[in-house]
């Protein structure tokens, strides 16, 4: 096989990932899987003749209040964040945050929580005071907390008397590209760690001890460790609204997440893997695989309870279905590396043969599991087809399918080479050559599949009902930075 192959391959693969990237960036239509806004009052839009010493929110979901931050813009411009935040008697989907004294006109405010799987979900209502003073109610009312303050200036343009304040909550909100490449890096680490602990116990057994993939094992263990920090910083700064590397002192907050807590844990079973493989030195077969594997499922759950799994319908599902799918894919994409990269060439046929019959076979199971587990989260996060090419999220899936089609089909014809052509140890070096090039190719379009796979848990499911399965209100959809754009609101 021409060397410059294997190169254009990865060349292709790293432009097709380039290309789902951007488009991970672009805006997406309203998507509503989340925790949504479903009332408030004072009412979105109301002209109110009373100031209120309150604001009573109801959402869809139960709110955390350690992820609530609430912004105040006043008739004269000046931002607030307002803190004193409690759960209502509805429960804990109800919140009612205390309003400091106001004055007539125009008032916005802009709520910003993270969802279970680590999204940040953002919102606002604006009223406006239309009451002579504010002093009838003033002596009633108990002032809330009130950090951050700033007044008017060239920077925040407000008036007074009739104009909408349509400002944003000053909130950072780390890029969607960012979040993507954290992860699709996150993703590659865990399925070389998986995919090459997999491939030692089902496909070839030297994969364990060769040098390269202890290399590749060592620091896989120690990327999975730094991206999960780095993602628990984001799901941070999504808490706290500043950059993630301020963001330090919302951890804790952050942990209280699926997601946040996930990460957490995925730190600690990296280390804890990387003691067994490369510190600990278990005799026993079955103790070491024992010691190796619940770290391992642990660290594909991790990929479940920090996306969309465990936070959408049917979690139980949901989580036992994502495990097996990323499981899957490991297997079959980090061995199509392996038996390309090293087992093909660098191996005498008495090893070579076996080894790809092996991998011949756990690729077909592979296939069947993906397929049946790809349905069923399809089921649980588009729920009808129409749906498909409603949001990013949709039109990502149906990119994964087509992309997993062609891999499919390039899959076949190896497996048909090599049912028929191994057999013939005389031809075997007339083989192996467009043997191995089938599977080179094969895992480069793997790896698409993989960034799609990415930006599919960066975009917010298509999915446009609540778990009751009840529409929801448009008037009070939530947003996603980054990915859902609300519409500006006229100028009164």
């Amino acid at each position: 096989m021409s060397r410059t192959l294997p190169r254009c391959l990865a060349l292709l693969a790293l432009a097709l990932c380039a290309a789902i990237a951007g488009v991970v960036g672009l805006p997406a239509g309203t998507a509503s899987a989340h925790n949504t806004l479903v009332s408030s009052d004072p009412v979105d839009g109301s002209e109110l003749f009373v100031v209120p010493v309150k604001i009573t929110w109801v959402f869809d979901k139960a709110v955390p209040l350690e992820t609530m931050t609430i912004t105040l813009i006043d008739a004269t411009g000046a931002r607030s964040e307002l803190s004193g935040s409690t759960h209502g008697a509805a429960g804990d989907t109800e919140v009612v945050t205390p309003l400091p004294p106001l004055l007539p006109g125009p008032v916005s405010i802009r709520w910003r929580l993270v969802g279970p799987d680590g999204h940040p979900i953002t919102g606002r209502v604006d009223f406006t005071i239309t009451a002579p003073t504010p002093t009838t109610v003033a002596a009633a009312a108990t002032p809330a907390p009130a950090v951050a303050t700033t007044t008017p200036s060239a920077t925040t343009p407000a008036t007074v008397g009739g104009s909408s304040l349509d400002q944003g909550d000053g909130s950072y909100s780390t890029p969607t590209f960012m979040r993507w490449v954290l992860r699709y890096a996150s993703y590659l680490a865990i399925m070389a760690i998986v995919g090459i602990l997999l491939t030692t116990a089902y496909v070839w057994t030297g994969a364990g001890g060769h040098p390269i993939l202890r290399r590749i094992l060592n620091r896989a263990l120690f990327a999975t460790a730094a991206l999960g920090f780095l993602q628990l910083l984001v799901v941070a700064s999504d808490i706290s609204g500043e950059a993630p590397w301020s963001s330090f002192g919302s951890i804790d907050a952050a942990t209280t997440t699926d997601a946040g807590m996930a990460f957490a844990i995925r730190i600690a079973l990296a280390v804890a893997m990387w003691l067994v493989l490369f510190r600990a030195d278990i005799v026993h077969r079955d103790v070491y695989w024992t010691a190796v594997s619940l770290p391992e499922l642990g660290l594909l759950a991790t990929w479940a309870f920090a996306g969309h799994s465990r936070s959408m319908r049917w979690p139980a599902i949901g989580v036992a279905t994502d495990v097996a799918h990323h499981a899957a894919a490991a297997a079959w994409i980090a061995g199509l590396a392996i038996v390309g990269w090293i087992v093909i060439p660098a191996t005498t046929p008495d090893v070579l043969v076996p080894a790809v019959r092996r991998f011949s076979r756990v690729a077909a199971v592979s296939v069947a599991v993906l397929v049946v587990t790809g349905l069923v989260q399809s089921v649980r996060l588009v729920g009808s087809p129409m749906d498909l090419l409603d949001a990013n999220h949709g039109r990502y899936l149906l990119a994964k399918i087509v992309v997993l089609a062609v891999m499919l089909g390039i899959a076949n014809a190896n497996r048909r080479r090599v049912d028929h052509r191994l057999d013939d140890p005389d031809g075997l070096g007339r083989h192996t050559g467009p043997l191995r090039q089938a599977i080179v190719t094969e895992f480069a379009i793997g790896l698409v599949i993989v960034g799609i796979t990415a930006a599919m848990v960066v975009s917010p499911p298509s999915s446009s009902q609540t778990e009751t399965g009840a529409p929801l209100d448009t008037r009070f959809t939530s947003i996603l930075h980054d990915v859902v754009i609300t519409p500006e609101r006229p100028t009164r």
